[in-house]
């Protein structure tokens, strides 16, 4: 018993050394030389974190160690955030575990030594992410033993998907998003399978539910694939169901009260939001739905499908899950090579991995699913080739039986710890933009509000503690078209219109004129004839050309023309990678909801001859133009530093090419979007009659209306 003990704790050691030292590594910022590390690291040589969500996190736990709670403001009894979606700010919707438990390792580290929180919140993932392959371990020991117990739990710290998100600075949801489900699973399948005394078994696997509700708002998910299971389970064994029933009564009842009384029920109907992520809709409410342009909402192609979980996981997996299909259609063999697995963990197990493959397949953000089951059933796999060379008519091979499955659980780890050792991180922030925010938050007044792209909304929040117009909770609001429709337009008047009236009233304008038209393209229409002008012609024009009466013009005035116009706009070189999302969004056709079709590319040279060639098929000569795939654009705008030259090209053309010397890019754009606001600002980088500078660095540039 005692050597059993060590061996069990020996292998949980493994497993999270494992998983914590590969984690440890990605410090280091592999694949980037040392200015580039310097760059992408804060002043005590940390990475900055990965991912927007992660500074939103990190915010709502300062506010709570600050004032006890994750809000700016109480508002009528809420926490209310007045940095985001500013005005008027929203209610915080945001899963409370990672907050408090950030906030407990924060006060726990402190006992020891000296850090900082957000120090403290860059290093809890590396904590928690190797916890979920302790659990995958007892999962597939309980029915294959502890060496295919081992490589699973090792197999699953390293996937791939997981790895990346549970790095230090990924410091995000996604940490429990496997580690709760499997403790759910593993204590419920042993209620079942346990006689007498399950009670505590079930309680336990309610427990884990109620504080996976607290991690993450898809929560259900885990506990639909219980239920389904479970009825298809009962399907099976037909008229023996009353005992299993009355324990998944219990459970079901036990989860949703504790659930309940956490007040996290009403994230129960995951399925509409599993739907709105998975298939992308063009338009929320009339509005253009952001989903298409974020890419870990994309289906993975069929490379990105295979190493995003691993090569092996899903290789071995789906072998595994044919192979132990087949065992438990044999009872024979069965009991011989997979004794203690039962016919529920088989069912549940199959059923998540479906559900989990279905949801990969359209989606990248949901490898996080397929990835238990199929290394549930690899472990498993390994657990029958064991139990045949233990059970072999060939002395040989029963006695170097557990030598070859010591050596296979070595190799594949092994080859499973380089794959993660070279996954190579680029934090979404840099040294520019920090900077930038902590000018903004020294250097500007308490009243402006930051507009920026909404990916760096979050981020921005944090680092200058001001208000921002759209980040990563808009994605999918009015005001995140007319953010990109501002970009979009040639009509420097109308753009500023626009950001005035959306940086002051948020979407007071836009639903009280979408109330009276019910017409959402209308309201565009009326909008765009308004905005650009001045408030006594935009009277004249929704009196006279719409009809308007004269108390409504003036309530929609005086949220469409407000006095001051208190904003900022920061730009950062990056954006150019999302320009053909400024083309689709801000020329949104409201009569067909759908983008305006573009022409966009991006391409490189290290050519210094005078004529240059571009990875995107563009030919530049520096006395004549450019052509791009042997066609002539309409001009070419040639920038250089701060000089600037247009080469007339073909009036007939439909696509300019701007070349950045500079850069060494080659940039192909719609002729209608080269005189917009997001060339002047984003790529060209200059000052335009009313917007002018008043920060620059590197790539980050504030401007503000003057």
């Amino acid at each position: 018993m005692v050597d059993e003990k060590l061996k069990i704790l020996t292998i949980i050691l493994i497993i999270f050394l494992m998983g914590f030292i590969t984690r440890l590594e990605t410090v280091e910022l592999r694949g980037l030389n040392n200015t580039e590390k310097a760059y992408y690291t804060d002043e005590k040589g940390l990475p900055y974190m990965y991912e927007p969500d992660c500074y939103y996190s990190y915010r709502l736990a300062a506010n709570i160690l600050d004032h006890g709670h994750p809000g700016d403001k109480i508002i009528n009894g809420t926490p209310w955030d007045l940095h985001s979606f500013y005005p008027p700010g929203r209610m915080v919707d945001w899963p409370p575990l990672i907050l408090w438990l950030s906030i407990i390792f924060y006060k726990f580290l402190n006992l020891f030594t000296v850090i900082d929180f957000m120090e403290s919140c860059f290093w809890l993932p590396a904590i928690i992410g190797p916890l979920a392959g302790i659990v995958m371990f007892f999962f597939v020991r309980r029915y294959a033993g502890n060496f295919p117990g081992l490589l699973s739990g090792v197999l699953l710290v390293l996937a791939p998907f997981y790895f990346f998100r549970t790095v230090p600075g990924f410091f995000d949801t996604d940490m429990f998003n496997i580690f709760f489900p499997l403790i759910v699973v593993l204590f419920f399948c042993k209620a079942i399978e346990t006689n007498k005394n399950y009670m505590p078994s079930l309680v336990l696997s309610s427990l884990s539910l109620a504080l996976f509700s607290l991690a993450w708002n898809g929560w259900p998910y885990i506990f639909y694939i219980i239920i389904v299971s479970s009825i298809l389970y009962m399907i099976k064994i037909r008229g023996r169901v009353v005992d299993f029933a009355k324990k998944l009564t219990i459970f079901i009842i036990i989860s949703l009260a504790i659930i309940g009384l956490l007040g996290r029920l009403q994230y129960i109907s995951i399925f509409t939001t599993f739907f709105e992520f998975t298939f992308k809709p063009l338009s929320v409410s009339g509005w253009p739905g952001i989903y298409e342009s974020i890419a870990e909402l994309h289906a993975p192609t069929f490379d990105e499908f295979l190493s995003w979980v691993g090569p092996i996981n899903i290789g071995l997996g789906f072998f595994g899950t044919i192979i132990i299909g087949s065992i438990m259609l044999r009872d024979k063999i069965k009991k011989v090579h997979l004794p203690y697995f039962s016919w529920y963990p088989f069912i549940l197990i199959v059923t998540w991995l479906i559900i989990g493959i279905v949801a990969y397949s359209l989606s990248i953000r949901f490898a996080l699913l397929v990835i238990p089951p199929l290394i549930v059933f690899l472990g498993l796999l390994v657990g029958v080739m064991d139990s045949y060379l233990k059970h072999s008519n060939f002395r040989r091979l029963r006695r170097s039986g557990n030598i070859f499955i010591l050596t296979l659980v070595v190799l594949l780890s092994t080859i499973s710890f380089i794959g993660a050792s070279e996954i190579q991180f680029v934090p979404f922030v840099d040294d520019d933009f920090v900077h930038a925010s902590y000018w903004i938050k020294n250097e500007t007044s308490q009243d402006i509000v930051v507009i920026t792209q909404w990916g760096y909304g979050y981020p921005l929040e944090a680092f200058s503690q001001m208000p921002v117009l759209i980040d990563g909770g808009s994605q999918d609001t009015p005001r995140t078209y007319w953010f990109y429709h501002a970009f979009a337009t040639n009509n420097e008047s109308l753009s500023i219109g626009i950001l005035g009236m959306v940086s002051t009233s948020g979407n007071q304008a836009i639903e009280l004129l979408d109330n009276k038209t019910g017409n959402t393209s209308l309201t565009v229409t009326i909008l765009d004839d308004i905005l650009g002008v001045g408030k006594k012609e935009a009277e004249e024009i929704l009196e006279e050309k719409y009809r308007m009466d004269s108390r409504f013009t003036r309530e929609l005035l005086s949220y469409t023309h407000p006095a001051n116009k208190p904003f900022i706009i920061l730009t950062r070189d990056d954006m150019i990678r999302w320009v053909e999302w400024y083309i689709y969004y801000g020329f949104w056709d409201f009569n067909k909801s759908k983008g305006r079709p573009y022409i966009y590319s991006i391409g490189s040279s290290n050519d210094t001859s005078q004529i240059r060639y571009y990875s995107n098929n563009v030919k530049l000569d520096l006395d004549n133009g450019g052509s791009w795939e042997n066609k002539k654009p309409y001009n070419t705008i040639i920038k250089d530093g701060n000089s600037k030259r247009i080469i007339a090209g073909d009036d007939k053309s439909n696509f300019s090419i701007i070349v950045l010397l500079d850069k060494n890019q080659a940039i192909v754009l719609d002729k209608s979007f080269q005189d917009s606001l997001f060339v002047k600002l984003v790529i060209l980088k200059e000052e335009t009659e009313h917007i002018k500078p008043i920060y620059k660095n590197n790539s980050t540039i504030i401007w503000a209306v003057r």
